[in-house]
C-alpha cells in the first residue's frame, strides 16, 4: 500500500470532519487520531490503515479519566488519550450488527466514513457518556446479557468498569453489587479480581 496515497486518503477525511469535530469539542492531535475531554469523559476517533490492503478503518475508544490506562495500572494524565489506552474500544461499521469493517481508499468511502463518524460515531460517543446510558447499567445486565454499551469487554472487565464508575459516582450499593458479581466471575483473573477487592475495601466490605 503506497503511504502517499493512505495520509492523502485521511487528509481528506480530516478535512471533511474537521469542522463539525471541532464544533463538537475534538481536537486533531495527529493525522486521523481525534481526542475530546469532557470532564471526566476521553473520547478518541483512529483512522487505521491496513497492514497490507489499501484499506482503512475507524477506531473509537472511550475512556474516563478517573480510569487508569486499560490493562495497566498507570493514571492518565492530561486531556489525550490513544485508542488501544481505552477502556471501550469500537469499531465503526456501516451495519450496526457487524463488528468490523474496512474501507478501500477511494472518494466514495472517504464520504462513507466522513457520515458515520459525525452521525453513528457521535451519538456512540453520547452514550457513553457519564449521566447517560452507562450509568443506567446494574449487575442484573451483566448477568442477563443486556449490557449492550459493555458487550465489547468481557463480563469480568464490565463489571469492574461498571464498579469503579458506580464508586466515582457515589451509589455505594450499586457499587458494592457489581465487585461482588465480578468477583464471581473473575476465576484466575489476577488483576481485575485485585482491582475489584480493592473497590469492596474501599467501600467498607469484606470481599
Amino acid at each position: 500500500m503506497s503511504q502517499t496515497d493512505l495520509k492523502t486518503f485521511i487528509a481528506s477525511v480530516d478535512a471533511g470532519v474537521r469542522p463539525d469535530l471541532m464544533a463538537a469539542g475534538f481536537r486533531r492531535v495527529d493525522a486521523g487520531t481525534w481526542n475530546r475531554r469532557s470532564g471526566n469523559d476521553l473520547n478518541v476517533i483512529w483512522i487505521q490503515g491496513h497492514s497490507a490492503e489499501p484499506l482503512c478503518c475507524v477506531n473509537l475508544g472511550v475512556h474516563y479519566a478517573f480510569l487508569p490506562k486499560a490493562g495497566t495500572e498507570e493514571a492518565v494524565s492530561g486531556d489525550e488519550i490513544e485508542q488501544p489506552e481505552c477502556e471501550i474500544k469500537l469499531r465503526l461499521t456501516a451495519d450496526e450488527s457487524a463488528k468490523d469493517q474496512w474501507w478501500p481508499l477511494t472518494s466514495r468511502a472517504a464520504e462513507h466514513m466522513h457520515d458515520l463518524i459525525l452521525g453513528r460515531g457521535l451519538e456512540l460517543f453520547d452514550a457513553y457518556r457519564l449521566g447517560h446510558g452507562i450509568e443506567n447499567l446494574e449487575a442484573k445486565d451483566i448477568e442477563s446479557e443486556n449490557a449492550g454499551l459493555l458487550r465489547s469487554v468481557t463480563k469480568v472487565r464490565a463489571c469492574l468498569l461498571l464498579a469503579r464508575i458506580h464508586e466515582q459516582a457515589g451509589r455505594r450499593e450499586e457499587c458494592i453489587e457489581v465487585a461482588r458479581l465480578g468477583l464471581k466471575l473473575a476465576g484466575m483473573a489476577v488483576g481485575p479480581k485485585k482491582a475489584l477487592k480493592d473497590i469492596l475495601s474501599r467501600c467498607g466490605v469484606p470481599a
